[in-house]
């Protein structure tokens, strides 16, 4: 399930982040996301490409990047955030394509934490072992 959740941040961040990097008048139609400086967009856009490369780092051993973990569950609690800010403030518009994707990040959240508490236990048990305690 890890790999999955994983495997879903990654398509999440790549697709924005390309759209902000290359195609930014597709964000308002696809995504409902206006596009007030395109100079910062971008600069969004590739932090974003910058994530989904950390998504796929973690993806290839996830026990051994356990740390980066708490990282890919960060980047979707803002991914929930912020937009949920700027939607309060009235900066964006609370649409289905806005709204619509933050019960699944959230989840994504709770998977990635419970992956990071899960894969350090093994090593604590194996660190324990070995001083008999």
């Amino acid at each position: 399930m890890l790999r999955i959740a994983l495997a879903i941040g990654f398509c999440i961040d790549f697709f924005v982040g390309l759209l902000c990097v290359v195609a930014q008048p597709l964000l308002q139609p696809l995504l409902d996301i206006p596009v007030r400086d395109p100079a910062v967009t971008t600069i969004a856009g590739g932090e974003l490409l910058v994530a989904a490369g950390i998504y796929a780092f973690v993806l290839r051993d996830p026990r051994r990047w356990q740390p980066l973990l708490w990282l890919c569950a960060l980047d979707q609690t803002f991914g929930v955030v912020l937009p949920a800010l700027e939607i309060a403030h009235g900066h964006a518009p609370a649409t289905l394509k806005t709204l619509g994707p933050m019960p699944l990040q959230l989840l994504l959240v709770a998977v990635y934490v419970a992956g990071a508490r899960w894969a350090r236990r093994p090593a604590e048990a194996v660190s324990r072992a070995g001083t008999g305690d």
